[in-house]
């Protein structure tokens, strides 16, 4: 036995003493094909316990292998057969590949591990294995075992757009481990009849009263299922929410007051091309002046900010108002968030600008649950930027895949790719 057949060997997952004979050919397509012949062994029969066993000639089994210097490998193996006195049939065993599947083991563990990259396809890990996408389908079903995670102390509740989706519903809703970062389970629809048939389908009522602290976006069925299902924990808005809904009004505010003014003035050319010195805290305003051709001088952010500003007066108090917020999100601690939130909603129903009624009714609405945000746990103030973060991932993945049918295989895919976690061989 050559150097080139113990490569080939220790490519097959195999020991020289298992291996009778071996040959290989590769063919212009870069196919290589392996002939393999099992060596014979004193073997017991696995169903009586006889040692006197006889052969019984061979069977045949064909194996296909990913390999990345070649298209594909397909292994053709002779397994030899025995027979006992008490005429029970069997083989020997070996490790290349489970019983009865034509895919070896190597190839299963390039599969999952190919499919744990939310960029990647059914489609396009079938081209880069040499397999089918079917087969490629099959091996995630039968080795992804991604049981639901029990709750922890501290849950996110958010969703994610699903445009391909065999049940009825835009949005499947998922459940995320704020400290570990974690997703626990993903459903197929948030709406609040789902919701409940998922909660009342739980078997462990006990694991729900463990939970402290659920932190949702703004949609009234989260709140409300967490208030009858999560007995014990205290509801969080997420901060971010509260903050995009506060930009949203202002920016309804800066429209209606730049579409008062020609499309050739200054105050249009201020507030259309320069709309985000209002909403970027992250810009320096104290930068070096810059030639502006449209207002004939050099000026900075911070003056162009003061000019923007003194267009309207109710821009400049809802532009105040939109900081002071932010100041308090950013800085407040718990136990002071209750007395300066009060004192800041006041100014808003004060201010009397219209664009800004909505938002004073959603401070109103959802006071308890914004003051509950400023929690800190084991370190960290209480918030979805996890579920966020984490939605990025999972809105790759249903791109890419032009989203997944299968309810079942769609959760699997997610929490896998996610999680990294949940793949067995046998």
């Amino acid at each position: 036995m050559d150097q080139n057949d113990k490569l080939l060997i220790s490519l097959l997952n195999l020991h020289s003493s298992d291996v009778s004979s071996i040959h290989s050919a590769c063919d212009d397509t870069s196919h290589l094909s392996i002939f393999v012949s099992l060596a014979r062994k004193k073997i017991s029969c696995p169903f009586c316990g006889c040692d006197s066993c006889r052969s019984n000639g061979y069977y045949s089994r064909n194996i296909s292998i990913p390999h990345h210097a070649f298209k594909n490998i397909s292994v053709f193996l002779k397994v030899p057969r025995y027979k006992c006195p008490n005429k029970h049939s069997f083989s020997d065993s070996y490790t290349m590949a489970p019983t009865n599947s034509k895919v070896s083991y190597d190839s299963i563990i390039t599969v999952m591990d190919l499919l744990k990259d939310p960029k990647m396809t059914f489609s396009s890990v079938a081209s880069l294995t040499g397999l089918s996408e079917s087969t490629i389908v099959r091996i995630f079903d039968k080795h992804c075992h991604i049981p639901r995670i029990p709750f922890p102390e501290v849950i996110c509740i958010d969703e994610v757009y699903t445009k391909v989706n065999s049940f009825d519903a835009k949005y499947s809703c998922i459940f995320y481990d704020f400290y570990n970062r974690t997703i626990l389970d993903v459903l197929p629809d948030r709406k609040k009849n789902y919701l409940h048939h998922y909660f009342q389908s739980l078997h462990n009522s006990k694991e729900l009263l463990n939970v402290k602290y659920v932190c949702i976006d703004m949609y009234i069925p989260y709140k409300k299922i967490a208030q009858i299902y999560f007995k014990k924990a205290l509801i969080c808005v997420d901060s971010f929410h509260v903050i995009k809904h506060l930009n949203e009004s202002l920016q309804k505010l800066r429209i209606r007051i730049m579409k008062s003014f020609s499309t050739d003035s200054i105050e249009y050319y201020l507030l259309k091309h320069w709309k985000c010195l209002l909403f970027d805290r992250t810009i320096n305003l104290d930068n070096k002046g810059k030639y502006n051709n449209k207002l004939d001088r050099y000026i900075d952010y911070r003056q162009l900010l003061e000019l923007i500003l003194s267009i309207h007066p109710h821009l400049k108090l809802a532009y105040e108002l939109k900081e002071k917020y932010a100041i308090f999100n950013a800085t407040c601690s718990y136990e002071d968030a209750e007395e300066s939130f009060d004192s800041i909603y006041d100014e808003f129903v004060l201010s009397n600008i219209p664009e800004y009624y909505d938002f004073i009714v959603s401070l109103s609405n959802w006071k308890v649950e914004i003051i509950n945000s400023f929690i800190i746990y084991k370190g960290k103030r209480i918030n979805s930027s996890i579920a966020e973060s984490m939605n990025a991932t999972i809105s790759t993945l249903l791109f890419n895949t032009k989203g997944i049918r299968n309810i079942e295989r769609r959760r699997k895919r997610i929490m896998y790719a996610v999680n990294k976690t949940g793949f067995l061989l046998k």
